[in-house]
């Protein structure tokens, strides 16, 4: 049994502390020119309009208890790799919203998908959205109208929020820590029972003397759903960013929720509860604050994938329509909205496409974004997988991140069934639970990625070669004039290739031409948007001209253009990648006498011997000769380009 008294009484010490803490305590130094930029933009609606969270509400919000923010922290690693965090005073990240704002983010400054985090509190207490969840309301159009329009308004807030974040770069001294509160509990079982998770994740940006702090980002993982009242609020989680900034002058506190699906705050509905519990986060964070943190040091990698995974049973068409007939609200919005799916498509999707991000930052930080409402045991195996117990290694694990879209469901709670395992895919529009095998498949790939990341963070940081795109100018290069050719632009270190009718591209100007053997050239190549080749790199073979596709013909086919009059797409190069739009992809082409070989983001995807081959190139692309990048109807961007001749040691046939 839990004594009140005693309750009463930790709370009192701890607040007591709080207000012993110095205003800042200098991390630990650090050694590296990192930087970082800092914004934030007010995000609570001009006028009432409905919220999201809770199905029972039955009118528009009515008033606020603090306003509702959308807060971003550009990181910039001293090779220039750029990553910003985005955290919300929002119930969900709707996947139209993340895919409006990264276009616009992509096409503004060269930011791909993989380096843009969007999370958010899951505030009980913020607007409806234009996601699935606002279908649990009994809205009219007029206030789905509202909704779109601030949504809308949202979408622009946050490329803005973005864009001030990357303006506002400086050097900086980043570290982190770790520290703990104890509220939240497991809601499927008896309270002190069942699995959780008490880590809070503290990420200190701060001046690069380390004395004066900026920023502060922390997480928890904990259902942000003290309140359920009809005021705008941030919930706990406000409270404890309001805490923090409040105890630091001009600092900015940003918050994104853990795996915290299945934990709930308890005892709960009360601002007296809300705020205590905020605070009692926000100590927690102080009290990272006042110790040593592990400074950041190395190198920024970043991976993202969507991964599909399955639902476990498709109701048929004539399920849903009786369903519309007989069921409550809840379910006879859900029927409709499949009943579309069948209109649409002719049958239910059976997949869903789920997002995995993976942050590695410097050597000791690995942080992980998933996407859902994701329960407590994916942080508990993650951070026991990755080596969060190693002294030298910290493990942070985001759920409610770039796509909300459902409860993610552990096997153990798939199996238990209940709301987050079954029932609540009802008022998520989605045709059933998902199916067994999901945590594994999850997992996997986490693990994958995570593997990646640390082995892309511990490359030397200084690519081999010479720079031929300076990423300031197109000075050594003249635009092609293929003829319906769009924009050449050069922004933020990236060279845009914009799509053109046909054929948009770039030819080699320079008084000394470039080499014809025995030479390597890499590059980073992102499709922006578009559905065919985003890289066409011309290069020579001796006195023959030779072209590398990447994703072409509809998007995926790789090979080089020609062979023997063959295509890139029907010769013995011929090979197939899933691309990802807004993806970085590191491309390495070697040049000898013996053959050509190409390597994609480190595997080798052809290796072409020269003997008895004739090579050459489509006739539309010879404007590229003899050393050019083009795009087929596609927006295309390249960083990093590369030119190094080979020593004598490599001048053989390559291997990797």
């Amino acid at each position: 049994m839990i004594h009140h008294r005693k309750v009463a009484t930790v709370v009192a010490l701890l607040l007591t502390f709080a207000h012993s803490l110095p205003a800042a305590e200098p991390a630990a130094k650090s050694k590296t020119t990192w930087q970082a930029g800092v914004s934030r933009v007010v995000i609570t609606p001009a006028e009432p309009m409905w919220m999201s969270g809770y199905g029972s509400r039955s009118k528009p919000a009515e008033g606020k208890l603090h306003d509702l923010w959308a807060k971003a922290v550009a990181l910039k690693d001293p090779t220039g790799k750029t990553a910003v965090f985005v955290s919300t005073d929002l119930i969900t990240v709707p996947i139209k919203m993340v895919d409006a704002v990264m276009a616009e983010i992509t096409r503004k400054h060269g930011i791909g998908r993989s380096e843009v985090m969007f999370t958010c509190s899951h505030t009980h207490c913020g607007p409806a959205v234009d996601d699935m969840l606002s279908y649990m309301l009994d809205m009219k159009d007029s206030d789905w109208r509202q909704v779109r329009s601030y949504q809308k308004t949202l979408n622009a807030n946050l490329v803005t929020l973005i864009s001030s974040a990357l303006k506002d770069l400086k050097p900086a001294a980043v570290s982190f820590g770790n520290g703990r509160c104890h509220f939240a509990a497991n809601r499927r079982v008896p309270r002190g029972i069942g699995p959780y998770d008490h880590d809070v994740p503290v990420l200190r940006i701060g001046s690069p003397d380390g004395k004066t702090l900026r920023a502060v980002v922390f997480g928890y993982a904990c259902h942000n759903t003290v309140m359920s009242y009809y005021k705008w609020s941030g919930d706990y989680a406000g409270f404890a960013q309001l805490y923090l900034e409040g105890r630091h002058p001009g600092v900015t506190a940003l918050f994104f929720a853990g795996c915290g699906a299945d934990q709930n705050p308890l005892p709960r509905r009360r601002e007296a509860l809300a705020e205590k519990y905020g605070r009692m986060l926000g100590v927690a964070v102080d009290r990272v604050l006042s110790l040593p943190t592990t400074p950041v040091s190395g190198r920024i990698a970043t991976r993202f994938e969507n991964i599909e995974l399955t639902f476990d049973n498709l109701p048929k068409k004539e399920e849903l329509i009786e369903v519309q007939k007989t069921g409550n609200r809840y379910k006879k919005a859900w029927a409709g909205n499949l009943l579309k799916q069948y209109e649409l498509y002719g049958r239910l999707l059976p997949t869903y496409p789920y997002p995995i991000q993976s942050w590695q930052i410097g050597p000791n930080l690995t942080w992980v974004a998933l996407g859902g409402e994701v329960v407590v045991d994916y942080a508990v195996s993650l951070k026991k997988l990755l080596g969060h117990h190693d002294p030298n290694r910290s493990v942070w694990v985001a759920g409610y991140s770039n796509d909300v879209m459902a409860y993610i469901a552990s096997e153990r709670v798939l199996e238990e069934g209940g709301y987050e395992g079954d029932t609540s895919m009802i008022y998520y529009q989605k045709p059933s639970k998902w199916r067994k095998g999901l945590e594994k498949q999850i997992l996997d790939t986490v693990v994958a990625l995570t593997a990646d990341n640390r082995t892309q963070a511990a490359r030397p940081a200084q690519l081999p070669g010479d720079l031929v795109f300076d990423g300031k100018t197109l000075a050594g290069w003249t635009k092609t004039k293929f003829g319906g050719e769009a924009e050449v632009v050069v922004r933020n270190g990236q060279l845009i290739l914009e799509t053109g009718a046909d054929m948009t591209g770039i030819t080699w100007n320079r008084a000394k031409p470039p080499p014809e053997w025995d030479y390597e050239v890499t590059l980073d190549v992102m499709r922006v948007e578009g559905h065919d080749f985003f890289c066409g790199l011309t290069f020579q073979v001796g006195k023959d001209p030779c072209s590398l596709i990447l994703g072409g013909w509809g998007g995926g086919v790789c090979g080089l253009s020609s062979i023997d009059g063959f295509d890139a797409s029907e010769n013995d190069t011929t090979g197939y990648h899933e691309f990802q739009n807004g993806r970085w992809y590191r491309v390495r082409l070697r040049v000898t006498r013996q053959q050509v070989t190409a390597w994609l983001a480190g595997r080798e995807i052809l290796a072409q011997p020269l003997k008895g081959r004739k090579l050459s190139i489509r006739g539309e692309v010879d404007l590229s000769r003899p050393f050019g990048l083009s795009t087929w109807q596609t927006t295309g961007a390249v960083r990093n380009l590369r030119l190094r001749k080979l020593t004598a040691k490599e001048i053989v046939p390559a291997k990797k």
